[in-house]
């Protein structure tokens, strides 16, 4: 696998956890403050053929701004690389909400993937995992993130 394949599975396992907008996530809203996140994400890619050693496994630590604005719309972690919306060719399926627990999947068309996931929000922020099984050309590439995000004050920008 080469960097510019790994670099698109960690982008696609990222924009897709970010994937919250209105419709099936209106129960979401209310559930986290306007002000400045700190989001960790670990990621395990597994064991893929020609993977570089040391890089199936990391970290990446990012904070962001969630406004006002973000939070009606239903897109409080709705952040992608370039802050716009979610992957259009993604449908989330199997919504489950109980008290402040959500578990669904997300199955997109390109890339073609496959994400099971489970969010639990708190009076600090959220912490997710999601499972992912994802076509990479025509190899099976899954992988496991876990994210932890929490509230860290007023935006400072």
């Amino acid at each position: 696998m080469n960097k510019i394949t790994l670099a698109a599975a960690a982008s696609c396992a990222f924009a897709t956890t970010f994937a919250f907008a209105a419709g099936p996530f209106d129960a979401f809203k209310g559930k986290m403050k306007e002000g400045q996140y700190e989001t960790k994400i670990d990621m395990d890619m597994g064991n893929i053929p020609g993977m570089p050693p040391g890089m199936s496994k990391h970290s990446t630590t990012t904070t962001h701004c969630v406004t006002a604005s973000d939070i009606e719309k239903g897109g409080a972690t709705n952040r992608g690389r370039d802050g716009k919306g979610p992957n259009e060719s993604c449908e989330v399926k199997n919504m489950n909400v109980s008290g402040n627990t959500a578990t669904y999947t997300m199955t997109c068309t390109k890339p073609k993937m496959t994400a099971d996931n489970k969010v639990t929000f708190n009076s600090n922020g959220y912490v997710m995992d999601m499972t992912m099984s994802m076509d990479q050309g025509g190899q099976t590439m899954n992988m496991k993130q876990h994210m932890e995000s929490k509230y860290l004050g007023p935006c400072t920008k």
